[in-house]
């Protein structure tokens, strides 16, 4: 009597929703979202304290300087369900999957340390899965390029590294 009892098989599953019913969102005239904001100042004031307008500068100074080394975008921002890869460039020695990190002065490690091996496995579940879906045969390198940018309102590049071949899969 006083045991639990288990229920065999496939979880339930919910088909009628909550019962909620769903009021449209209004529009303003501006495009905005009905909040009294525009759609461009709603994306200026993210929550995340101006990290993700931080990642894509690092993103941009990134890539400008992989083209001006001679490298070749192929893909950029590349998702793999929840697995992303900044940037998949092509070299003259093969196929180079790139993590860019990028950091604001004052620094208390250096970007590239923050790439743990979580991300690594990440970026090759995701590299497999890009080298799959295009039936690329070349040799793939896993690169990280790291920015570091001062703290004025129009940054300045205080530092970048790119360093080549910085981990190798796992797999081997």
């Amino acid at each position: 009597m006083g045991r639990k009892r288990w229920i065999h098989g496939p979880a339930p599953v919910n088909i009628g929703g909550t019962g909620r019913v769903r009021t449209p969102r209004r529009r303003t005239e501006n495009g905005g979202n009905g909040r009294g904001r525009s759609k461009d100042t709603y994306s200026r004031t993210r929550a995340d304290g101006g990290r993700y307008e931080t990642g894509r500068l690092g993103e941009e100074i990134a890539l400008e300087y992989l083209l001006q080394t001679g490298y070749k975008l192929i893909e950029r921002n590349w998702r793999c369900r929840h697995k992303e890869v900044d940037l998949i460039m092509k070299g003259d020695d093969g196929l180079h999957i790139v993590e860019v990190r990028t950091m604001r002065e004052p620094v208390l490690q250096e970007p590239e340390m923050t790439v743990r091996a979580c991300k690594q496995h990440n970026l090759e579940t995701a590299a497999v899965a890009w080298i799959r879906m295009t039936g690329e045969d070349a040799p793939v390198h896993f690169d990280i390029v790291s920015v570091v940018l001062d703290r004025g309102d129009t940054p300045a590049v205080l530092r970048l590294s790119h360093i080549r071949d910085a981990y190798f899969p796992m797999g081997r």
